[in-house]
């Protein structure tokens, strides 16, 4: 029997995918149907030795989801060869110990796959705080690999420098000063509105603050190298006038697309339905994108009791959420400054993306949940809490809340419209939220709506003595013409009557006294 190497170098859970021989079974037969490699294995027939590219699957293992290398199967004919087993089992150990750092856990074990040994080594994620991984005489910028799909690719000095941001959680890219710009940049109706909030609810040390310090401690403005007052891109986006002025793609582009496919051209030669550069600060941006969404998605109507509910094909509370996290936790480094958030709306989805992935040890498992939140923007985020917004629909409040419920705003949106839940995806370069086209319900068939529009109109009229056309039709949200035909259905039932002059603008009607 073949001794089994453990090396837990790291501390922490075991990681382990494939652990008997069945388990084997199964990974060489999809590969096999496959043809390939895939995301989660790496095999190699090792018979002329240890293969020196298995520390780069290894390093990109660790570095991406986990994955396992299997040495002594042939990646032409997934078929075991012979290999020495105690050489291949000493190197991966020594690879995972000395040649990675940081080092790595990797559980070494022999199993059988056609009547011979195989070295199998599952390698787990490392957390975030250690990645990235790289082989050790490469250095860093050199050693750092990913995996995807069937191979393993070198990191880019982005994809190093986000891995940095969430190891050191030193994100501040937010406070840099922008060196062309000057206070006049600001928005004055904005930081007027700002400054007003900041006053009303100080406490302590900041209600004696002149404005000027006041907006250099929220970093709003910072002193340059010549102690010249500039504005920060946080200050910019959150206040400023027009911050495109000094970065162009710190937008949001939004596409409405013919299809479900992007770049797929519809009849007429069409490849957009709608779309638009939207400029300007966060909170500008932030309306533009909800009425570009509302102006291009459709609108239903479940008619309840005597009001009209208005039920988009997408919940707009959860539509801001999204635009608004993505304004606010993009990557705002140099080399992310290029690419904008995008708004994407298909006929089957609708897909809000911003550069930059999860922060920190966040991961898509945990958003939503109890102490989930963290902020690569941390001052941009505490100014957003205090700019005012008024709303697509006319609230009042400010841009953001930075309470932690912002995800759960979304669930709960979705759930209410009776949605499935939103699909979040997070990469090292972007985060991707996924909202699923709404279907219509029952309510909103046009028999039940017609049926719910005379049982509407009784029960308002019920309520009140008297009502006019105009008032029933803005209760229900249809025009006036929809309403004088439906009551003059329920007149002909003599369950409805006219008070005054028929052709009077001033007519009322009201529920015929029952006898």
């Amino acid at each position: 029997m073949f001794p089994r190497f453990f090396f837990d170098v790291q501390g922490g859970p075991m990681f382990s995918k494939v652990v008997t021989d069945d388990d084997l079974a199964v990974a060489v037969n999809t590969m096999r149907e496959a043809n390939t490699d895939l995301a989660d294995y790496e095999i190699k027939d090792a018979k002329g030795g240890f293969p020196s590219s298995v520390v780069d699957s290894m390093v990109a293992f660790a570095n991406t989801s986990g994955g396992v290398v299997i040495l002594g199967i042939s990646e032409k004919t997934f078929d075991s060869v012979d290999v020495d087993v105690k050489m291949l089992q000493s190197q991966l150990a020594q690879a995972a110990r000395d040649r990675i750092s940081p080092s790595i856990m990797a559980d070494i074990l022999v199993l059988h796959y056609g009547g011979r040994p195989v070295v199998v080594a599952n390698i787990p994620e490392l957390d975030v705080r250690q990645k990235p991984c790289y082989i050790r005489k490469d250095g860093r910028p050199n050693g750092s690999y990913l995996r995807t799909g069937d191979g393993d690719y070198k990191m880019t000095m982005y994809e190093i420098d986000r891995f940095m941001e969430n190891q050191y959680r030193m994100a501040r890219n937010d406070v840099a000063i922008v060196d062309e710009a000057t206070v006049n940049d600001l928005d004055q109706m904005l930081l007027n509105g700002w400054l007003n909030i900041q006053r009303g609810g100080s406490f302590g040390g900041t209600a004696s603050m002149s404005d000027e310090q006041l907006m250099v401690n929220r970093r709003v403005l910072a002193y340059d190298a010549q102690n010249v007052l500039r504005p920060t891109i946080a200050g910019l986006m959150a206040l400023g006038a027009f911050p495109q002025k000094f970065f162009p793609r710190l937008n949001i582009v939004f596409s409405a697309f013919p299809t479900s496919a992007k770049g797929d051209v519809a009849a007429g030669g069409r490849r957009f339905v709608d779309s638009r550069n939207i400029d300007g600060p966060i909170p500008v941006m932030l309306l533009a994108a909800l009425r570009a969404v509302s102006r291009n998605i459709r609108h239903g109507a479940v008619v309840k009791g005597a009001l009209r509910e208005d039920v988009p094909e997408y919940p707009l509370a959860a539509v801001r959420e999204a635009v608004a996290n993505a304004l606010m936790h993009r990557d705002y480094s140099l080399d992310a400054q290029g690419a904008p958030v995008r708004v994407e709306l298909y006929p089957d989805r609708l897909e809000i993306i911003n550069p930059g992935g999860l922060f920190g040890p966040l991961t898509v498992d945990a958003l939503g949940k109890k102490g989930s939140t963290q902020s690569r923007n941390q001052f941009l985020s505490r100014i957003l809490e205090d700019v005012p917004y008024t709303d697509i629909d006319g609230q009042v409040g400010r841009v953001v809340e930075n309470r932690g419920t912002g995800y759960a705003i979304i669930e709960g949106s979705l759930a209410d419209a009776l949605m499935d839940p939103p699909v979040p995806v997070s990469t090292l370069s972007e985060f991707r939220i996924i909202f699923g086209h709404r279907r219509m319900t029952e309510q909103e068939g046009p028999s039940y709506s017609r049926d719910n529009m005379r049982q509407a109109i009784l029960s308002y009229l019920a309520e009140r003595n008297s009502a006019s056309t105009s008032e029933l039709a803005n209760a229900a949200g249809v025009s006036s013409k929809t309403i004088r035909d439906y009551l003059s259905g329920l007149m002909a039932e003599n369950l409805v009557e006219g008070i005054g002059s028929k052709y009077s603008p001033k007519r009322r009607y009201r529920l015929v006294a029952s006898e």
